[in-house]
């Protein structure tokens, strides 16, 4: 059971998100140069100050940045041991209770693209549009639950060349259910709008809402759906290429005032255990498609506590956006705490404990247990006989 704090202090931050990486990580001491406490300081840090390995290490701790990097070499493990542990971590801070787990709750997955400016050959980029100078990106899965005041991170996974729409997702839920919470209803972006996908969730009997994009310039069964008026719901069809499987969802053509072309959702549940309308089950679909906009805030609040690196090691890449992650949900749990014990309507925001706020807290704590040395030695009476008058 989680202790209780009555007062959140740059200690309790400090303790809550150490205790966290260290339950889930289990990263031990390397030889005798680091200890364990000194290397979970060292990727909180890095986090906390947005900066890189080496640049942290030469300034506040006594061994070199390549024992460092050894350090956690021997201690990261494989892909798959590191984003099991990370999502372990994610969950380990949620603490969620029974009545959590009895719940039926809502997920947004989406991608996050980082921009890599190496080397093409690098293991574990893929390609795709130009955004921020490059076309090439290490990128990552993730599952958030939508809801106020909980919108916890609670899947994670590399993206790697070749990994279909339909296998994230399929791997996000799978996260999710083996570690006790359960889903029925999913949104996502048109990325994930693939056949595939689709047959997956209503095998998994999801709600879902998913916007649709066309397929080729010419008129087939699956654009005639964008020639419908507004607000229409209709039927689409089609086969996918590879597979040759049937595909058919409900969809709702929607058009907002002011844009040029209607967009269509495809969508599925919401409201059939109460016997609601099919027209209001798709304006719930596309309402709960309105809330997914929250995971694109916490790739943002995320960026605030990623660190910089060159390296092109994957499992480190990964290492610093699950702990980049985390430090974000150890803050979404504490600002839950605060807008309690405060009162606060769940669509309030607790400006009393911004992330920025909660990241500078940890840093400061970080530094006091690691005193740098403010002192520079200069050749005898540098600065007496060169100062300038």
């Amino acid at each position: 059971m989680r202790r209780g704090y009555s007062t959140i202090t740059p200690a309790v931050v400090h303790a809550l998100t150490r205790r966290t990486l260290e339950r889930a990580l289990g990263w031990t001491d390397y030889k005798r140069s680091v200890t364990r406490t000194q290397l979970l300081d060292l990727v909180l840090l890095i986090a906390g100050t947005t900066r890189t390995l080496f640049a942290v290490v030469t300034r506040y701790f006594g061994f070199s940045h390549e024992t460092a990097r050894q350090a956690m070499h021997a201690n990261r493990g494989s892909r798959d041991q590191l984003t099991a542990r990370l999502v372990d971590a994610l969950h380990q801070v949620a603490g969620f209770t029974r009545r959590d787990r009895r719940r039926r709750w809502t997920c947004a997955i989406d991608v996050h693209y980082v921009p890599f400016y190496g080397d093409r050959s690098t293991p574990g980029i893929i390609g795709g549009p130009k955004k921020a100078g490059t076309s090439f990106f290490h990128a990552y899965a993730t599952g958030v639950l939508i809801h106020k005041h909980r919108r916890y991170t609670v899947g994670l996974m590399s993206v790697t060349k070749g990994t279909k729409p339909h296998q994230q997702v399929q791997t996000l839920l799978d996260q999710v259910a083996a570690r006790g919470l359960t889903v029925r209803g999913v949104v996502l972006d048109a990325g994930f709008d693939s056949g595939e996908t689709l047959l997956l969730l209503q095998e998994r009997n999801l709600s879902y809402t998913v916007p649709m994009r066309k397929k080729g310039t010419g008129t087939n069964r699956r654009n005639a759906s964008y020639t419908q008026p507004h607000g229409t719901i209709t039927t689409m069809e089609w086969v996918t290429e590879k597979s040759r499987k049937a595909v058919s969802t409900r969809v709702l053509v929607w058009q907002r005032k002011g844009e040029s072309h209607a967009r269509v959702y495809a969508f599925r549940g919401w409201g059939d255990a109460t016997a609601v309308s099919e027209a209001n089950r798709a304006r719930l679909g596309r309402r709960r498609y309105r809330e997914r906009f929250g995971i694109e805030t916490s790739y943002r609040q995320k960026n605030q506590a990623r660190g910089w690196t060159t390296s092109t090691n994957p499992e480190y890449r990964l290492l610093l956006e699950g702990v980049a992650l985390l430090l974000r949900q150890v803050w979404v749990y504490l600002t839950l705490r605060i807008a309690r014990a405060r009162g606060l309507a769940p669509t309030a925001w607790v400006a009393q404990f911004p992330l920025a706020e909660m990241l500078d807290w940890l840093t400061q704590r970080i530094r006091s247990r690691y005193p740098r040395t403010r002192c520079i030695t200069l050749p005898h009476n540098t600065l007496t006989t060169n100062a300038t008058p």
